[in-house]
């Protein structure tokens, strides 16, 4: 057997004194996986990961979505749940929806799997440009609620594998998250 060489260790362009400057930089808050039983993946996570459980919208409140430029009526069931700061997001297509991108991605993927990475941002606007510019155009972008929550999809696959989602919260979802992170299950309740 021939010596194994030694470890070569370099950085690429790592300056920590450089003010970071991309809009996802400080916002990495979430995986997805997309699925075709909500309810096993789920109960699966809990047992691997130790999700504290999952808020459950059956026909979550997904608005004026698009898919690539064009409307849909999209129908799905949701869950959401936390793995210590990261929100775990699962998602179910319903059959009576049109296509959509977890449908599309069921289709390549009959037993689900992850399906994306989201992002919390602070300047929507500044972020889909940056995406725009970096990954092409958006994929899927809609409302979740009646306040005015925004998420777009864009299509990282080449370089991540997954879709990269960005979501902005209004107040209402903002205490969602934080009532679920607390694992407050009183305050999902009200």
């Amino acid at each position: 057997m021939s010596k194994r060489p030694e470890p070569t260790i370099r950085l690429r362009d790592f300056d920590l004194d450089r003010v970071a400057t991309n809009p996802l930089t400080d916002g990495f808050i979430q995986w997805c996986v997309v699925t075709p039983d909500l309810d096993d993946a789920c109960e699966k996570i809990e047992a691997l990961y130790g999700a504290a459980g999952f808020y459950v919208m059956e026909n979550g409140p997904l608005n004026d979505v698009k898919l690539r430029g064009e409307p849909i009526d999209i129908r799905v069931d949701m869950a959401l749940g936390y793995i210590g700061d990261i929100n775990v997001e699962v998602i179910r297509p319903r059959p009576e929806g049109d296509d959509n991108i977890y449908t599309e991605f069921l289709d390549a993927h009959p037993e689900g799997g992850m399906h994306h990475f989201g992002f919390q941002v602070h300047d929507y606007d500044a972020a889909v440009d940056h995406l725009m510019e970096n990954a092409g155009p958006i994929e899927q972008e809609g409302y979740f609620g009646t306040g005015g929550t925004r998420f777009a999809y864009f299509d990282t696959r080449s370089t991540t594998g997954l879709y990269t989602e960005l979501l902005w919260f209004d107040p209402s979802s903002s205490s969602l998250m934080a009532s679920l992170k607390r694992a407050d299950g009183a305050a999902l309740l009200e």
